[in-house]
């Protein structure tokens, strides 16, 4: 009876924490802390963990050698200190079990996935509110305002987070045969649209690349030619008409970079250039085993001061490059860029395998392509909401797949 109730509780915790997600950091981390501790007591984790080297072998192994080679790179790192703060982020993937042996139950699956979705549209309402001119009631993170209306999520994680949930919702919509649909649908264009709103082109990378993806494995495969090609010829209409509107200032913003990059013009390119010029010089220092964990923002701060006519916005050093695959390259040579590669290589070749027909299944490989694609211009894999989320949704889409593969065998 008391690990019944330890259990019950532990659901309950999760679902709290993903309606305020995206309110509050703080509130949800002291909730998946409590949830962890309860899920521990009851077996509820240790479970999760069974399910998930069951049926993600190759991934989890990847991850702990992931984590392996973070503790390992503390040893030649110039900032100890630094690296174990980097470590400690890390903690978000350890609620992936506890998501799994909670979602394999039906009932607990639907009020998660209800959860996350009240979570998302409330926090969507504020983003219309705060476009509209309302301000936020708490101070918004950097690079969200009436212009960019990221909401309290921000504009680096806004479209990944939203992404994925609008592809969600599709899917889910395309299998209903009733008037919900069109309810789920409507959900996914505003989110969508606001996607293209808010000023982040990790955001328009991820959405596009999603829908394509989504559109393919469902139906676009099935079509003849003459579909296909009409289909193509609208998604290009559409993509030119979203390049001229709303995300116009920011492609000619990083049109007008790359132009002064290629012409050796540092000071005039994008601030995001020059921190991946950095990456680049702080790699180099130590091409082979990298510079360590933690040690990227001393490093950064020796190579700013060598080169003055870089343009950093007035910074003097900073701690990650908006790029992962440069991260890990930085801080642990190419053995590092390597792993991060079959991390995400084998998130999303276990996705593309299920029946992408089935409900939920999808989410395994549309969060770990988002997050792949996200990384191209995200802080880090530690990255909070990216983290959080696509570890969710991960662990969803493995909870959904774990239920059917039990009700198969039995």
């Amino acid at each position: 009876m008391k690990k019944l109730d330890l259990h019950t509780l532990t659901a309950y915790l999760l679902c709290t924490a993903m309606v305020l997600i995206p309110f509050s950091i703080a509130a949800s981390n002291i909730l998946f802390g409590v949830a962890l501790v309860s899920g521990f007591i009851s077996g509820c984790w240790q479970k999760g963990a069974s399910l998930l080297w069951q049926h993600a072998k190759p991934l989890t192994i990847i991850w702990m050698i992931y984590i392996a080679l973070m503790m390992i790179g503390l040893t030649w790192s110039p900032d100890i200190h630094r690296g174990l703060i980097v470590l400690s982020k890390q903690w978000s993937w350890l609620i992936i079990p506890l998501f799994i042996s909670i979602c394999i139950e039906k009932v607990w699956l639907n009020r998660m996935l209800i959860s996350i979705s009240l979570g998302l549209v409330l926090h969507l309402i504020l983003c219309v509110l705060q476009f509209i001119g309302m301000p936020l009631p708490v101070q918004a993170p950097g690079g969200s305002s009436a212009q960019d209306p990221a909401g309290l999520i921000g504009h680096i994680s806004f479209g990944l987070v939203y992404g994925i949930w609008a592809a969600w919702l599709v899917h889910t919509g395309w299998f209903i045969k009733n008037k919900k649909r069109y309810l789920l649908w409507g959900l996914a264009l505003l989110a969508i649209s606001m996607v293209f709103i808010v000023q982040g082109r990790s955001g328009y990378l991820v959405t596009l690349s999603l829908i394509v993806i989504m559109a393919w494995k469902l139906c676009l495969r099935h079509l003849n030619m003459k579909w296909l090609l009409g289909i193509t010829l609208i998604s290009i209409i559409t993509i030119i008409t979203i390049i001229s509107g709303p995300a116009k200032n920011r492609m000619e913003s990083t049109f007008d970079s790359l132009q002064s990059f290629s012409q050796g013009d540092l000071k005039h390119a994008e601030i995001r250039i020059s921190m991946w010029y950095i990456s680049w010089q702080a790699w180099k220092q130590s091409p082979w085993i990298g510079i360590g964990t933690g040690g990227f923002p001393s490093i950064s701060h020796k190579i700013i001061m060598q080169h003055p006519n870089l343009n950093l916005g007035g910074d003097t050093s900073f701690a990650v490059p908006h790029n992962i695959y440069i991260m890990e390259l930085t801080r642990w040579g190419p053995l590092g860029l390597i792993t991060l590669l079959l991390f995400l290589g084998s998130w999303i070749r276990m996705g593309w395998k299920v029946n992408w027909q089935q409900p939920h299944h999808l989410l395994i490989a549309l969060s770990g392509i988002a997050l792949s694609v996200h990384g191209l211009s995200s802080q880090a894999i530690e990255e909070y909401h990216a983290s959080v989320y696509t570890a969710v949704f991960l662990s969803i889409g493995l909870a959904a797949l774990a239920a059917q593969k039990s009700t198969e065998n039995t």
